[in-house]
């Protein structure tokens, strides 16, 4: 067992890991890049694949200049290349003490869906950074590129933690501004905060693409307790003593459909793309079948 395989058993299994490294994460904007990466780009640049011409204009480079065409027509036009993008990928994690319920939790399958996907963009030699956040404040990794980085990213993941409380306004705002170059935006978190449209315009404002994975556990979405029972806030700790009808149960269901829906519909609004997950998903079936067949993933 190589030093990789070892620090990534936590997480995902390395079976999984060999099925996964030759996918690629879909961005549909470009983004202009440091270096010639491994990505094509509709974006016209300066690579050695000829693309398209376009007529010369006063002040562009008489280098690119297709002088036998000129004979030919005498007419000046200039040769287009396709240029390779270098895409950044930005990981968050949402790490409040919300996200720390289920089995397994919230927070371990958002680990573990991070950990695929940062994966994947280290085997395309994409540009990946992880970010968690909790508490109004994004911790961000210095982006990290190739397969060499897989060790430290995952041990990074392996060490979160459950905070306090989630505060998605500021801490996605806080992780807008820290990103000083532009590029794909993944957001996993439970969006059990009435902010969270704040911080996710945020990095739409600045240009991000945005992908967003609402995560809740099963017993979230479709509780099965009865009863007279104490209720207790994970992140602040208030209590409230409650007596769980049929009814109730209910009433809490469209609540939560509710909650679902306005958050699909805030990301389709303006143009970012929603995934809903429940941690009972099979992980596999996650990365392998659903995030292909919804265009994430190729």
């Amino acid at each position: 067992m190589n030093d990789v395989t070892q620090r990534t058993t936590e997480l995902l299994d390395p079976d999984f890991l060999r099925k996964i490294e030759r996918l690629v994460l879909v961005a549909r904007k470009v983004f202009a890049g440091r270096l010639h990466g491994e990505r094509r780009s509709s974006k016209r640049g300066s690579s050695v694949e000829f693309a398209d011409y376009r007529d010369y204009t006063h002040g562009d480079d008489f280098r690119r200049v297709d002088w036998n065409v000129y004979a030919r027509l005498e007419r000046l036009f200039l040769k287009l290349f396709v240029e390779e993008e270098d895409l950044y990928v930005y990981l968050a994690i949402d790490a409040s003490k919300s996200m720390d319920f289920g089995s397994p939790t919230k927070l371990l399958y958002a680990k573990r869906i991070v950990a695929a996907l940062s994966y994947i963009a280290l085997c395309n030699l994409d540009r990946v950074s992880v970010s968690v956040f909790s508490d109004g404040q994004a911790g961000v990794m210095r982006p990290a590129r190739g397969k060499q980085s897989v060790s430290a990213l995952f041990d990074y993941l392996q060490s979160v933690s459950p905070g306090k409380e989630t505060k998605l306004g500021d801490s996605l705002t806080d992780l807008s501004l820290k990103c000083s170059n532009r590029g794909l935006a993944v957001v996993v978190s439970d969006f059990l905060d009435e902010e969270y449209q704040r911080g996710l315009l945020s990095l739409l404002s600045r240009g991000f693409e945005l992908v967003v994975f609402h995560l809740l556990d099963t017993e979230e979405v479709n509780p099965s307790i009865v009863g007279d029972l104490m209720l207790i806030d994970s992140e602040d700790g208030r209590k409230r003593e409650v007596t769980i009808t049929q009814s109730l149960l209910r009433r809490y269901r469209s609540a939560v459909q509710r909650h679902r829906s306005e958050v699909e519909s805030f990301c389709t609004s303006h143009g970012a793309g929603y995934i809903f997950v429940a941690n009972d998903t099979p992980f596999e079936d996650l990365i392998l079948n659903y995030l292909r067949r919804r265009g994430a993933l190729r």
